[in-house]
């Protein structure tokens, strides 16, 4: 399963967030999404997610336009943890997690799901009375009950523990050796050349790079990036003699 941009362009108001980009998600790969705040990542994980279309260009599954196909058929394929507060959802964490079976049909098995993420011991709590960091485990649950070919996670780290960040970076390894193309939005470069297979940068004026980490973690490019100064906060190389 294929999905793709071509030359897409995202604008917020009058000002362009990316402009002309073309990009294939690969199978069985992690995708690495990069930029300040406000650079579009979010924009463009929705724009891929089939939630909105561009303001130029296409995205294609299959070669097929994205926007053409239901609702219930892009779920079955495509899956976005957003970032999202869900505080209006009042229901228990196991009707919760057990929407993200909704686009399959059929009862969900939620007990693998609840002891991955350890929600087993909150599945009769209400959604609404969990932490942050208990709720972004509610909210991958969901999105592994789900289980689409393709999955877009919208900063999937914010509120989790170390032990879960690392749970879940493993799980996405799992999930792409299974043959799913995964993308993620992060704010730490490390992290991004540890777990991801290419990086997209987005500079929130239209322009973007793609490229393997290798290519762009680089002091110099990180700081065209994030600003002058910043390059200083990620040691990528003693990181990597370190662990």
């Amino acid at each position: 399963m294929r999905l793709a941009s071509h030359g897409i362009s995202l604008l917020a108001g009058a000002r362009t967030l990316v402009d002309a980009l073309d990009l294939t998600l690969a199978a069985g790969k992690i995708l690495g999404i990069l930029g300040t705040n406000g650079a579009g990542k979010s924009t463009l994980l929705t724009v891929l997610a089939g939630l909105a279309r561009p303001a130029r260009g296409q995205v294609t599954l299959d070669g097929a336009p994205l926007a053409e196909l239901p609702p219930l058929a892009r779920a079955q394929c495509i899956g976005l943890l957003p970032q999202g507060d869900e505080s209006g959802f009042f229901d228990s964490v196991a009707d919760f997690v057990a929407l993200g079976h909704y686009p399959c049909g059929g009862p969900p098995d939620l007990a693998p799901h609840f002891a991955m993420w350890d929600l087993a011991a909150l599945a009769s709590r209400r959604f609404d009375t969990l932490s942050g960091g208990e709720r972004q485990r509610a909210r991958l649950a969901q999105l592994a009950v789900q289980r689409p070919e393709i999955m877009l996670l919208d900063e999937p780290l914010t509120y989790l523990d170390p032990a879960h960040r690392l749970r879940l970076l493993h799980w996405l390894r799992e999930e792409a050796g299974a043959g799913r193309s995964i993308v993620l939005t992060l704010h730490d470069p490390d992290w991004a050349a540890w777990h991801c297979d290419r990086l997209l940068f987005l500079y929130g004026d239209g322009r973007w790079c793609l490229g393997t980490g290798a290519e762009l973690l680089t002091p110099d490019a990180l700081e065209a990036l994030y600003g002058p100064g910043t390059a200083i906060l990620w040691q990528r190389a003693a990181a990597r003699e370190t662990v």
